[in-house]
């Protein structure tokens, strides 16, 4: 038994290995090509990332910021989700700094929510796949010093497709 244990422990660390080293590819490859965007412009450049053990016990990353890949100047707001499975709620909160509750605009799916926000030069643009598929007519959302919080209450999944057919 000590023996699967070591070995589960060690194909653990042996896959974490592999996914840093393509995250660490995908890093030098991004600094290089927004060195080559930015190069001869005077606007400032954020980017960063989040690094975090998922819900599933897989490590999960978040890169945030301006797109090096586009020069459109959307930039990605960092964001964190929260299943609350006692109220069956799950909220997503974004960190958006700079524009005002008029510039921002939601839409969403069962599946994803997509922000979108501009105001003075600040413009952000954010595709989020949501962890738990939701009821989306039920989205509330609240902005409040540069963070924005939106709700939705889940989807039940006991009834998935259930319908009463009346018999006359």
């Amino acid at each position: 038994m000590g023996e699967d244990k070591r070995k589960n422990l060690r194909d653990m660390l042996e896959e974490l290995d592999r996914y840093l080293e393509d995250f660490e590819k995908e890093v030098q490859d991004a600094v290089r090509s927004s060195l080559s965007v930015t190069r001869g412009t005077s606007r400032p450049f954020v980017a960063g990332f989040s690094f975090k053990m998922g819900p599933e016990g897989r490590p999960t990353i978040q890169f945030f910021g301006d797109s090096p890949m586009q020069g459109d100047g959307y930039r990605s707001p960092l964001n964190e989700q929260v299943v609350d499975e006692k109220n069956g709620l799950l909220r997503i909160l974004l960190d958006m700094p700079g524009v005002e509750k008029n510039d921002i605009k939601v839409d969403a799916t069962e599946e994803t929510a997509v922000v979108l926000a501009e105001r003075n030069g600040r413009k952000y643009r954010g595709e989020i796949a949501l962890r738990a598929e939701v009821k989306p007519e039920s989205g509330k959302a609240e902005y409040k010093n540069g963070v924005l919080e939106i709700s939705f209450s889940l989807k039940d999944k006991a009834y998935k497709g259930f319908k009463r057919v009346d018999i006359v």
